[in-house]
């Protein structure tokens, strides 16, 4: 006959093997779904930065040449009121390009993420532009600081307000 207390010990320790295996698996669990979150936050947050430095190239890039589909290239990456804003002054904008024979062609040299949530995002530029017209025909380089909010639309991120800040 076995005593009681010759069972008991392998008992324990299946129960506690059994506790531990819950435990890692929890572990295991909750790791996982952290690292989920965090790719895809920064999936989130790279796709706004991305965006954002597209609009501030597009934004200083322009040739009067080709200005209507420069503008339209701004114009279909905005949203909310900085469209409206950039549509009304388009015309305006436009007549100055084509008297003065006006190119910029920018180069985006920092983008930072300062804020984001899943639908928006706070990014700044630094954008050097080469401009040229018809008083400065060898270019004059200028520095951009630009500020942009994003906006998350399905799978597509828009400028909703730009501001140059610099």
């Amino acid at each position: 006959m076995t005593s009681g207390k010759s069972r008991r010990g392998p008992l324990i320790l299946a129960w506690a093997l059994s506790v531990l295996l819950v435990v890692a698996l929890a572990g295991t669990t909750l790791s996982v779904i952290a690292l989920q979150k965090q790719r895809s936050d920064d999936s989130q947050r790279d796709g706004a930065m991305k965006a954002a430095r597209q609009l501030a190239l597009d934004f200083t890039t322009y040739d009067y040449k080709t200005w209507d589909a420069d503008a339209k290239r701004v114009l279909d990456d905005s949203t909310g009121q900085f469209k409206q804003e950039f549509q009304a002054g388009t015309d305006s904008v436009k007549a100055e390009v084509l008297t003065n024979k006006a190119t910029s062609k920018g180069d985006v040299k920092e983008a930072a993420v300062v804020s984001n949530d899943k639908d928006s995002a706070q990014v700044l530029v630094i954008v050097n532009a080469v401009v040229t017209n018809t008083a400065s025909t060898q270019g004059v380089e200028r520095r951009y600081r630009i500020k942009l909010d994003m906006v998350r639309d399905s799978d597509h991120w828009l400028t909703a307000d730009l501001q140059v800040v610099g």
